[in-house]
């Protein structure tokens, strides 16, 4: 008898489990989100680099890189399967700029650059010149010939020892270095 009741008991709350663990009527099924105009900013909007974004509006450091990275890919997901992806490459693009993160790391983005000169003798906004480091790259001005390159190190000093001229906090290997101070 026992079991019969337990049995029933069972039955009858199966429905209430597949409802509360999202299935049979779409509970726990994320909705499709409009499209953003920027993507790029709208994952740095979801998942900021600083870490979670609390009731409060601060942020709470993510417990690690893997939290970070976790949070674009199920937004990224999500853009998925609203169809905001007309170019499947850009999907791969977000989750491979995660992972080439220091969100959640204890690193900092290091830019180093390469200053050239421009041979342009009259700079008036039409690029006559080239460049010292890249014959091939015409210029107007010396910054038309500045490249730059990121990485990610420890801190600030492994930048400096690695002749790095700025230090850009938190961001991603993808992102380009801003452009040097005068």
């Amino acid at each position: 008898m026992l079991m019969r009741i337990l049995a029933l008991t069972f039955f009858f709350a199966l429905p209430v489990l597949a409802t509360a663990m999202g299935n049979g009527n779409g509970h726990g099924k994320p909705q499709p989100i409009p499209c953003p105009s920027d993507i790029a900013a709208a994952v740095a909007t979801e998942c900021p680099c600083a870490g979670t974004v609390q009731g409060d509006q601060s942020a709470a450091p993510w417990r690690n890189h893997g939290q970070y990275v976790k949070c674009v890919v199920h937004f990224r997901n999500l853009l998925r399967k609203s169809g905001c992806f007309t170019d499947d490459s850009v999907r791969r693009t977000i989750a491979r700029c995660a992972a080439r993160s220091t969100c959640g790391k204890d690193t900092v983005l290091c830019c180093t650059y390469e200053l050239g000169t421009c041979s342009d003798p009259t700079p008036n906004g039409v690029a006559e010149g080239t460049c010292s480091n890249d014959a091939t790259h015409p210029c107007d001005v010396a910054a038309d010939c500045t490249t730059s390159q990121s990485h990610i190190v420890h801190d600030t000093d492994a930048c400096a020892a690695d002749h790095g001229v700025v230090v850009v906090g938190g961001g991603s290997l993808c992102q380009a270095c801003p452009p040097p101070a005068p």
